[in-house]
């Protein structure tokens, strides 16, 4: 059944601007679809009565507002009823057309597809406020949901993101390409985000993403970090023969004393290094970090005279550290696990053959965990934005978590 509803719309400028006006538009949907008439008004959040669909007593001249509503719904209303009497469906474009004729609106917004929404309202917005490197998980993430529909031989749309799709898509990602739960969780989160904005601005009605059942999936990822003993292993490597892996060995240790993200360290020269800091901006989230200059890489930065050399291609440096860690023997058995269906399966690999750059970054917040660094200061370098995330990202076992505590116990006994 068709329904009219009155819902307020914030324009990219008004988000941007984390404003509480909005301009005020009725809604007409039917089969699926839906389109909006805007009444040229603009309302503060505060002043509009969602539930009832009124202008609150705040709202300047709300007596003579709410008659204006109600005469603009009747308008609308009176189009639909008539549609009806003389049989005919009274489709979205049908009503919206009926409408401009009689009253020569230019202020409609046209209903668009999902994938036009895509591609002319949120990639757009997007790439105004988000990194690249975002935008291209973005994009990788819309090309797989791109992949589905040429292998389910459909074409997705408001009214198609529903749980048959959400279990069938799950279904292809994990069973039929065979890949990862977090990757299949990470095109969902995106494809939420999408939906979300969607709603906001009015082009999609469908609410089925919004159930508990449609939900961002993930598992724990089985990463390995290099304790301190590992990391002097590899220092103590004499590559006087190879100035490639020396060059990766430095980069890399560098990488598991500061916690600087890979895409970051490259960016490390003498202007940074200040005293007995390191100050950077980062190219992910653009903020500002200072990081003390720890005592196992001073020698690394003072022989490259602060200018650390540009790392290699990711994909390089990673064939390239698996290498140093089968030099340095890095070389216990480390299980993963992953879902497959309802079945968990087991992986046995040699720990030099999980080391990747991210192990850097990981080693760093663990270690300085270890050495009894409060959780609040390594997020203060890392970025993590809550302890509950940090404390899921550190590698810590049941073992080494009881040694810190009972350490820190001592230390406070001592001090008694």
């Amino acid at each position: 059944m068709p329904t009219l509803k009155y819902t307020l719309i914030q324009t990219v400028k008004q988000r941007e601007r984390k404003s509480k006006e909005a301009q005020l538009f009725l809604r007409y949907s039917h089969r699926s679809k839906n389109v909006h008439f805007y009444t040229k008004k603009i309302v503060h959040k505060d002043c509009w009565d969602k539930k009832n669909q009124r202008f609150k007593r705040k709202y300047p001249g709300y007596l003579k507002g709410n008659v204006y509503l109600n005469t603009y719904y009747q308008k609308v209303e009176d189009i639909v009823n008539t549609a009806f009497i003389e049989e005919i469906d009274p489709t979205v474009s049908y009503v919206k057309d009926q409408f401009q004729g009689r009253y020569k609106s230019k202020t409609v917004i046209q209903n668009l597809s999902f994938w036009d929404f895509v591609n002319e309202k949120f990639m757009p917005n997007a790439r105004k406020r988000l990194t690249k490197n975002t935008l291209k998980s973005y994009k990788t993430s819309i090309k797989n949901l791109q992949k589905y529909e040429r292998h389910a031989r459909v074409k997705l749309d408001w009214h198609n993101i529903d749980m048959d799709f959400y279990y069938d898509y799950q279904d292809y990602y994990l069973n039929f390409l065979d890949l990862k739960m977090n990757g299949v969780g990470k095109i969902i989160k995106l494809l939420k985000t999408i939906l979300n904005d969607a709603t906001d601005q009015g082009y999609n009605t469908n609410k089925t993403y919004k159930s508990k059942n449609f939900k961002v999936l993930k598992e724990d990822v089985d990463n390995i970090y290099l304790n301190e003993e590992e990391l002097r292993t590899l220092l103590d490597l004499d590559f006087s023969n190879s100035k490639k892996l020396e060059k990766v060995r430095d980069l890399f240790v560098v990488g598991c004393y500061t916690g600087v993200r890979f895409s970051d360290l490259g960016q490390i020269n003498y202007q940074n290094i200040q005293g007995e800091y390191i100050r950077i901006k980062t190219q992910k989230t653009g903020k500002d970090v200072v990081i003390p200059i720890l005592s196992e890489i001073r020698p690394i930065i003072d022989k490259y005279q602060g200018n650390l050399p540009k790392p290699y291609t990711n994909q390089v440096m990673n064939r390239y550290l698996k290498e140093l860690g089968e030099l340095a023997e890095i070389d216990g058995d480390f299980n993963t696990y992953t879902n497959k269906g309802t079945q968990r399966l087991k992986n046995t690999f040699k720990k030099w053959e999980m080391i990747s750059t991210h192990t850097a970054r990981r080693s760093f917040a663990t270690n300085m965990y270890l050495r009894k660094w409060d959780a609040i200061s390594i997020m203060k370098i890392t970025g993590h934005s809550s302890e509950k995330v940090f404390m899921n990202y550190i590698k810590v076992s049941q073992e080494e978590n009881a040694k810190r505590i009972l350490e820190l116990n001592k230390n406070r006994n001592n001090e008694n």
